[in-house]
């Protein structure tokens, strides 16, 4: 048992002395979005060696969008302020024909009880019948492998590259409505122990970097370091308590801001909760906290003091299957952030969603969600009456036929809504889409 806690110690030691931050959350606009990772992941594999199965995919939709470029009155205004560029609106509101090409590869390989790797690939390919400069494409790599000994050693690692210039922006929504190339890494790593299936001491380590092509972006380039440990126990069967603290650092990558004004900072996290095993009725995890944001630097670019911040913390992701054929998931997240390297502003980003999932006679099956945010500035708004304010909308709808086991044909509806108190930034889309998906 001492051999065991010092192997524990020394675990929790190396994590901490690796440098920090805090990952990324969901982002709103993307909720609902048609996925061919999803498919394969539910998929049954026809390709097998052994241990190992293979899953190629490929969906192919068409899609109507409203408003492309998530412009409203104002931006589609050529005499107010900033909305034009060489004499053409740059955010006009527009309604085209979308073709999406979504290709995927899935290549597991199953340890049985003691867990599994998995690699894949998820590609997405939008092309405009009309505005054909607005066509954007996403490639995303993922590596995932958990492991569990029968031991006690626990161990996990999975790391989701992103590289793409979709319109629907990054973690801060920057730039939304417009296709800017940029990349993304985020790395999670775990080790610990679980004692008797009774107590587990887990060290947790997460690194995120994103980047854009374009200098003018260049304030949008950071890199996220985190560190955690948990505690946890079982209160029942297949229930866990735990406790949970974080540290991380959040360091701005622009070449040309003085590191000395810019908006780098350091985050602390601590969180409480409930998680389940999964393979029941109930999974995920409830969870909650308190968050701090504290800057390097007394004032940023333009001499204006940076504001430090704390306030409750949320990163709860729970599945309920209410019945074989109903399920459930409840999804609130709650997270500040810094909007750029160049200056003091940030926003409290409070997410709440639920989503259902249900399979019908006949091999039909639907699926739906709404999803809410709330984003509370420290800035003021475009016409500087008062700190800006979003309230963020989405909600979907779809209905799909598995016309067989490895062929199905769906119908979405998709609604988007930011309302602002910045004449700037509101806007509203619809989407209807039609998509048919094989995997083998």
């Amino acid at each position: 048992m001492k051999r065991l806690l010092v192997i524990i110690l020394l675990l929790s030691l190396s994590l901490i002395i690796s440098s920090p931050s805090l990952s990324v959350a969901e982002i709103i606009w993307r909720q609902g979005a048609i996925s061919v990772e999803d498919e394969l992941s539910k998929a049954e594999a026809r390709i097998r060696i052994g241990e190992l199965k293979v899953i190629p995919g490929l969906t192919l939709s068409g899609v109507w969008d409203d408003n492309i470029y998530l412009a409203n009155g104002y931006t589609n205004n050529p005499n107010n302020p900033g909305t034009t560029i060489n004499g053409k609106l740059s955010k006009p509101i527009r309604s085209d024909y979308i073709f999406n090409v979504n290709p995927g590869l899935l290549v597991e390989y199953g340890m049985g009880e003691r867990g599994s790797l998995r690699v894949g690939y998820d590609g997405n390919w939008a092309f405009y019948k009309e505005n054909t400069a607005q066509n954007w494409n996403n490639q995303k790599a993922v590596l995932d492998f958990n492991y569990k000994a029968p031991s006690g050693l626990i161990a996990g690692l999975t790391n989701i590259y992103n590289n793409g210039n979709d319109p629907y922006g990054d973690a801060t929504q920057f730039g939304l409505g417009f296709t800017q190339k940029r990349w993304n890494n985020d790395l999670n790593a775990k080790l610990g122990w679980d004692f008797f299936n009774r107590f587990k001491a887990i060290g947790y380590y997460n690194f995120y970097k994103q980047k854009y092509h374009d200098e003018r972006n260049a304030t949008q380039n950071w890199t996220d370091n985190v560190l955690g440990l948990e505690g946890a126990m079982r209160v029942l069967p297949k229930t866990w308590a735990f406790l949970r603290a974080h540290f991380g650092t959040q360091d701005y990558n622009d070449q040309n801001i003085n590191s000395a004004l810019d908006a780098s900072n350091k985050r602390y996290r601590i969180a409480g909760g409930l998680a389940w095993d999964g393979g029941g009725k109930l999974g995920g995890e409830l969870n909650f906290g308190w968050q701090w944001l504290d800057y390097d630097n007394e004032f940023d670019t333009k001499g204006f003091r940076y504001e430090n911040r704390n306030t409750w913390s949320a990163n709860t992701s729970i599945d309920y299957r209410v019945t074989s054929t109903t399920g459930l998931a409840l999804n609130i997240t709650r997270a500040i952030r810094s909007t750029g390297a160049a200056r003091r502003e940030f926003y409290d980003d409070t997410v709440v969603g639920i989503n259902v999932t249900q399979d019908l006679p006949y091999k039909f099956s639907a699926k739906g969600g709404v999803a809410y945010g709330k984003n509370d500035y420290n800035s003021l708004n475009y016409e500087r009456t008062e700190n800006r304010e979003d309230n963020n909308y989405n909600a979907y709808l779809g209905a799909a036929y598995r016309i067989r086991s490895w062929l199905d044909v769906s119908l979405n509806y998709q609604y988007m809504k930011k309302d602002s108190n910045d004449v700037t930034q509101s806007f509203t889309d619809n989407q209807v889409s039609l998509a048919i998906g094989a995997t083998y």
